[in-house]
């Protein structure tokens, strides 16, 4: 298996990710009122910019965390969302990008869950790689 290296690599894991929380019975009427294709370009845009993919053709702006705040999430959504997201990146690629996206992205869980008041601890998310 290769690493995530492209946007190209980036636009394939969460277009997949996607798919999968759309398809959850429990995930999906969370985000099935998004507009994915206005939707995932910031997101495209973010992941790059935090795994410094072509990071200079890929500066995200603005807060990550505050539209969040407005979806009623719950801590099971958070799960998912990681869980998804990380069998995604682990079905296609290895490698130090793909291990920094899980680490990143579960620390960013446990930020957005704690700053929301969803959990006072990490001890239940997914491990890191």
């Amino acid at each position: 298996m290769e690493d995530v290296i492209s946007k190209a690599d980036v636009e394939w894991v969460v277009r997949e990710q996607y798919n999968k929380l759309l398809e959850d019975a429990f995930t999906a009427p969370v985000f099935s009122h998004l507009n994915l294709e206005e939707h995932l370009p910031r997101i495209f845009m973010f992941w790059c910019f935090v795994l410094d993919i072509d990071a200079a053709n890929n500066p995200y702006r603005g807060s990550a965390f505050e539209p969040h705040t407005q979806l009623g999430l719950t801590a099971k959504h958070f799960e998912l969302w990681l869980q998804y997201l990380h069998s995604v990146i682990k079905e296609k690629y290895e490698g130090p990008n793909a291990e920094k996206w899980i680490n990143k992205s579960n620390e960013l869980g446990v930020m957005f869950q704690y700053k929301m008041g969803l959990i006072d601890d990490a001890s239940h998310l997914i491990k890191k790689v």
